[in-house]
C-alpha cells in the first residue's frame, strides 16, 4: 500500500511542471517586448518635453508626407512596427534628432538642402535605422539618463519634475553626434530602392554640408569627412 502512494505521488510530480520554471525563450521575448515599451514610452515623454521647450515664434508641424516616407522605409527594417513620425522645426539651420520610439526632428533647413528625393530619403533611412539599431537607447543608457527618465515615467505626470526632464532632453541633445552616425548611413542606405543612387546622392549632400557647416561646427556633425569616406568606399551588392 505504502508503494502504491509512493508511487502515485512520484508520477504526479513528474506530471507537475516545476512552478519557477521559466521558458527561456518565453522570457527573452517578454524582455523584448518590455524594452520596447519602455522605449516608446521614453520617446514619447522626451517628445512632450521637446515640444514644451519651444517658443511660440518658432513653429513645428507634423510633416505627414515624410511620416508615409519614413514608414515606408522602415518596411523593409526589423522594425517595421514602430510609430514613425516625423516633426519639421521651421529652422535654418539644417539639423536631425531621432528620438527613441520612433520619432524623427528635423529642420525646415535640412530639407531644404536635400535638394533631391534620393536625399531625403537618405536623411528619413538614415535615422530609421538609428531607431531600428535603438542608437537612441544607448545613448541615454550611456550617458546615464535612463534611470532618471524611468523614475520620472513611473511619476503620475502632474507630479513630474520638469526641471529633470528638461535636464535629460538638453543632455541628449548634447551628446547626439555621440550616436554610431557612420552605421545609420550606411545600413540605412540599403534600405532604400536605389541603394547605389542613394549612396551618390547622401555623398553629394553630405560634402555640400562640410564646406558649409563642418569649418563653423564640427562638434555638432557626426563627424561629417569620416561619414563621407565610409560612403565613398562602401561596396554595395550588384
Amino acid at each position: 500500500m505504502k508503494r502504491c502512494l509512493i508511487f502515485s505521488l512520484l508520477m504526479m510530480g513528474l506530471s507537475l511542471q516545476p512552478v519557477m520554471a521559466v521558458n527561456p525563450v518565453m522570457r527573452y521575448f517578454t524582455q523584448l517586448l518590455d524594452e520596447t515599451r519602455a522605449e516608446i514610452a521614453i520617446g514619447e515623454l522626451m517628445r512632450e518635453q521637446f515640444l514644451s521647450e519651444f517658443p511660440e515664434y518658432l513653429k513645428i508641424a507634423a510633416d505627414n508626407e515624410m511620416t508615409a516616407r519614413m514608414r515606408k522605409l522602415a518596411e523593409s527594417s526589423s522594425r517595421s512596427e514602430l510609430s514613425y513620425n516625423v516633426l519639421v522645426i521651421d529652422s535654418d539651420i539644417p539639423d536631425e534628432i531621432p528620438l527613441p520610439g520612433g520619432t524623427l526632428v528635423v529642420t525646415s533647413g535640412l530639407l531644404a538642402a536635400a535638394t533631391t528625393s534620393d536625399q531625403r530619403d537618405f536623411i528619413l533611412a538614415r535615422n530609421v535605422m538609428h531607431i531600428v539599431l535603438k542608437h537612441p537607447m544607448k545613448l541615454i543608457k550611456n550617458e546615464g539618463l535612463y534611470p532618471t527618465i524611468l523614475n520620472q515615467l513611473k511619476t503620475r505626470p502632474e507630479s513630474r519634475n520638469p526641471q529633470i526632464l528638461r535636464k535629460v532632453l538638453r543632455d541628449y541633445l548634447r551628446n547626439i553626434p555621440k550616436l554610431d552616425h557612420k552605421k545609420a548611413d550606411l545600413q540605412g542606405i540599403l534600405l532604400t530602392n536605389s541603394p547605389e543612387k542613394t549612396r551618390k546622392a547622401a555623398i553629394e549632400m553630405l560634402k555640400s554640408f562640410s564646406i558649409r557647416i563642418w569649418p563653423v561646427l564640427p562638434w555638432d556633425t557626426g563627424d561629417l569627412p569620416a561619414r563621407i569616406a565610409e560612403l565613398e568606399k562602401l561596396k554595395l551588392p550588384e
